[in-house]
Parts: C-alpha cells; structure tokens; sequence
C-alpha cells in the first residue's frame, strides 16, 4: 500500500502529456531552528560537520543528589540529542562530572571520606537517577579529576597568549584582555560595582573582576592529598577552566551547541569562551541552549537547603522515573517549570489516559479497515516534526498527539478502525517515543482469573443472562478494569 509519493496517470495520446499530483499534500520540510542566547533570536540549524553534531552539556557536580532543577535541564539535552537523531543525524553527546572543586572538597570533608570514594558514591547514584527518568548515556562522561593535566597545558597556552597572569601561585585570566567578554550574557563590565568577581573565588587578582584558572591549594587540601605540582607550585583546577579544557578535548576548537541552564550563563559560560576563544580565535560553540529553571515557592529549586527536592526523594516518595520525565517535558524548555505535588498528580493521571489508549490499540481486534489512516499518520508525524523543528516546542507537539489520541479514541469506539490499523498507529508512536520516552507499550499480561472472567462473560451475554454479565463487569472494575462492549467485542482496559 502506498503512503506517499507521486501518483502518475499517463494520458491515452501516446504519453505526450502526464499528469503528476501528491498523494498527499506533502509540505516542504520546515528548517530546524533553535533559540540561540549568544543571538538572542531562532536560528536556522546547520551543523559544522553535515550529518553530524557535537554538544556539550554541563554536567552535575558530585557533592549530592541531582536535584530537579539540575534533572531538567539533562532531560533538555535528553530531548534534543534523540530529536536530533530522530532527524537523522550523527550525535556525540559529552557531559562532563565536576568531581574537583570547592563544593566536592568540603562536603567529603564533611563526611569524613576521602574525595574520591565520596564523588563515586554520587557519580553512581547520578547515573541510576538519569537512567531512570529515560535519559540516553552521553556519548563520554569526562571527570575534571581525570584532565589536570589538560588543564594546567591549556592555561600554559593562556599564558602563552598574554590573557592571564600568575600572581601568589595561582594563575587568573584578565578579562581587560578579552574584548568580547560579556558576548554571551550582554553584561556591561563597565557598570560592574568595584569590588565584584567573575567567580566566586577569594584570592589575590591583580583586578576583582578577573578570574581564577588554577589556584593555590590550601594546607588542609595538602594533608588530603588533594592537588597538582606544577611550575607555579601545588595547584587544583578553578571550574571554568574544567569545562573548556574538557570540551576542546573531546569535541575540538567549534562545536556545534552548547546546552546548560540559565543560570551559568554568567559567569560560567561567559568565561568558558574567554578561555577557548582567546587560544583558538574561533567561536566556541555555534548554538548556545539554555532551560529556564525550576521553582518551587517561586525560589530556584536548590538555592536553599530547603528548597531542595532531589529526583530519588520523589522516587523514594513513589513517583515513576516516567511520571518524572513527563512532568520534566510538559513545559517549553525556556520557560520555567514550577514545582508542586499537583503537578506530578497531573502527569500521573495524564499517563494513565496515555496507558489506557495504548491498551486499546492493542486490543483491536476486528474492525473496519479505516480509510484514511494512511493521512491520519502522515499528519501526526508532520504535525510533530513542524512543532518539535521549531526550538524543540514539546507543548505543542503534544498538542498535535492528545488531538491524534482523541480523533483515534472515536474510530476504536465507532469500530472504524482495524488491527492493521492499530498496528501502524503503534509503530509511528514507537518512532515518536525513541524521542520522547513517556509511552509504554508493554502488553499488560491478563491473569489467568480475569481471562476466566471475561470467556464467562462472554458466555452470559450470549446466553442472554445480562444479570451475570454486569456481575461480572462489577468484578472486572473491583480489581481495576473497565469492560466497554463494542460492536466487535469488548475491550478491557485499566480503571
């Protein structure tokens, strides 16, 4: 059966003539366009390797449990990695793990372990925390413990370039070398107050806006065995110089997009790209991403101790790693997201619906074959690719599902549509659910009683005995299961 493409009639005057129409109205495909913060306009997507595409995405720091608001923005990169896959590009996908810095540091102190037995506790638990809300393993996972020497060779090349100094036996980038900076948050140094950093680190700059690239390790980091001999003493890394050390490394001089939250626009990407820009002269990334962030009590997720909700908390509370991911996609990725027990009670019940119209394709069995489903799915998976190529807009794209769910609900009920029918509904939203990863389409497995059940109901209704029936149907409901007879048999799915 044809699904689309040109249908061709050739005229009985010796073929002189043809005719040519679309089987369908078949738009022409829509350019993939993403918000750039570094323009602060869409932009028409172009990878720097046709077919291919390398991103970098901050990753967590390993001082605890992810939070939601750091669960976010991984399911954003999540969802543009597999969307772009979907599109049918090539994807490396790196994510760092800030397993050095002054927050790993005193918390393992804190919990009287050394460093690097108190980071792998976290880096394990952040792996099955992400795995469970449906999020594909990047391409690599860098450790900034892992890449000293990287770090210390790239802030050599700094120096080498006159954009930073050594001062005390710690060496800082001075920003005054650096027109661009500011590019990517638009700040205006020049309305900085004196006295403020472009990192939160203590130490004597030759100016308080300049910041730190390898610092001076303290006495009690000495004793831990925490630090790096080098040519200006014994350093550790500061956190920018991490992140561009790691993503030159692994994805080179350009890559493609950058993703994070809104909150490390500045200082931290802003100083990523004074480091990699002033080495290399050239753009570090083409597409910068950025997810809003998510509140709770109107308060970023995470600012306070209090305000602190971590993705395994909600899991130990009873909430799925689906019904998480869910409630993570339901909001453009720019907008924030807010926060409450409501809104996870919605992506519940919202998923159930999702469950129990996935149960009854499944249970198609006789039917009349629908002619238009062949238009139907088309204009499913063009309604969704439209919306998804506009920066990733999920609102919509479930908008054009919920309308494809609804319209498909009325077939199954009226018996319009097939099994065959059914089974290419199941498959095009298998394709959209490599992307989304909400669906379930695990065929429930009825137990040998509710089999026993329905074959007597069946017998009743034949047999006329509607009172057996509908006391069966009760019994059916009591343990979670609603019978709705149609006229090609009837149909079981969940309460």
């Amino acid at each position: 059966k044809m699904k689309e493409g040109l249908l061709v009639v050739i005229c009985p005057d010796g073929g002189e003539r043809y005719l040519s129409t679309p089987l369908f109205t078949v738009k022409q495909e829509a350019s993939l366009k993403f918000y750039n913060t570094m323009s602060r306009s869409k932009e028409s997507f172009a990878s720097i390797r046709p077919g291919h595409v390398s991103i970098y995405s901050c990753g967590p720091t390993v001082d605890d449990y992810i939070n939601i608001g750091l669960a976010r923005r991984f399911v954003v990169s999540d969802l543009l990695t597999r969307y772009l896959e979907y599109k049918g590009y090539e994807v490396t996908h790196v994510m760092n793990i800030t397993d050095l810095d002054d927050r790993t540091i005193s918390a393992s102190h804190q919990a009287g372990m050394d460093l690097r037995s108190f980071t792998e506790k976290y880096i394990k638990a952040f792996l099955e925390d992400i795995k469970a809300i449906g999020i594909k393993p990047a391409s690599q996972y860098p450790r900034a413990s892992g890449h000293i020497k990287d770090m210390v060779d790239l802030v050599r090349r700094l120096l080498e370039k006159g954009v930073a100094y050594e001062k005390l036996k710690s060496v800082y980038f001075d920003i005054s070398r650096f027109p661009d900076y500011g590019k990517l948050s638009r700040i205006d140094l020049n309305k900085i107050k004196l006295g403020s950093t472009t990192d939160l680190d203590d130490y004597e700059k030759d100016n308080p806006r300049d910041f730190t690239l390898l610092k001076r390790t303290k006495l009690s980091e000495l004793k831990r065995g925490i630090y790096t001999k080098t040519e200006w003493g014994n350093i550790r890394p500061g956190w920018h110089i991490e992140c561009a050390a790691m993503a030159m490394k692994y994805l080179g001089e350009s890559f493609d997009i950058h993703t994070s939250n809104r909150g490390l626009i500045f200082p931290h990407h802003e100083n990523e790209i004074a480091i990699c820009e002033s080495v290399t002269g050239k753009p570090m990334a083409r597409y910068w991403l950025h997810s809003a962030q998510v509140l709770t009590g109107g308060k970023n997720v995470g600012s306070v101790e209090k305000n602190r909700v971590t993705v395994r908390g909600l899991m130990d509370e009873g909430y799925t790693g689906r019904e998480l991911r869910f409630w993570f996609i339901s909001n453009h990725y720019r907008k924030p997201l807010h926060f409450s027990y409501g809104k996870l009670q919605h992506a519940r019940s919202t998923l159930s619906r999702l469950d129990q119209f996935v149960e009854r394709l499944q249970q198609v069995r006789a039917g009349h074959p629908y002619p238009e489903i062949d238009r139907m799915l088309h204009d499913l998976k063009q309604g969704f690719a439209d919306t998804m190529d506009d920066d990733l807009n999920i609102s919509e794209a479930f908008s054009v599902i919920f309308k494809f769910i609804r319209k498909t609900n009325r077939l199954i009920t009226d018996g319009l549509l097939d099994r065959s029918g059914s089974d290419l509904i199941i498959d095009v939203l298998k394709k959209i659910d490599a992307i989304l990863r909400v669906f379930d389409f695990k065929t429930p497995e009825l137990a040998p009683e509710l089999t026993a059940l329905l074959e007597e109901r069946d017998r009743a209704r034949l047999e006329k005995n509607w009172i057996r029936a509908d006391q069966i149907r009760d019994l059916l409901k009591d343990r979670g299961y609603r019978v709705k007879d149609t006229p090609h048999g009837p149909v079981l799915s969940r309460c």
